[in-house]
């Protein structure tokens, strides 16, 4: 059986997503700022796509649709 996630955030990143990398900053379309928290690279382009925010274990998770990778994010703004 699958874990339910606890989202705590949904929303589309502003412009060109090009992937993970260390301390990146990801810009949602309603001002909210995330950071990248954990070392981890993943090349992936895509254009204002949709994301959820989750928690699991106290931390922060970011989850691109489209994309089968997470990373440990968190909120600067």
């Amino acid at each position: 059986m699958e874990e339910k996630k606890n989202v705590v955030s949904k929303g589309t990143i502003k412009g060109k997503f090009t992937g993970f990398k260390s301390s990146k900053i990801f810009e949602f379309t309603d001002g909210q700022k995330w950071r990248q928290s954990e070392a981890k690279f993943v090349n992936y382009f895509a254009v204002n796509p949709e994301v959820e925010i989750f928690q699991k274990d106290g931390k922060y998770f970011i989850e691109v649709r489209g994309l089968d990778k997470t990373v440990e994010v968190r909120r600067i703004k």
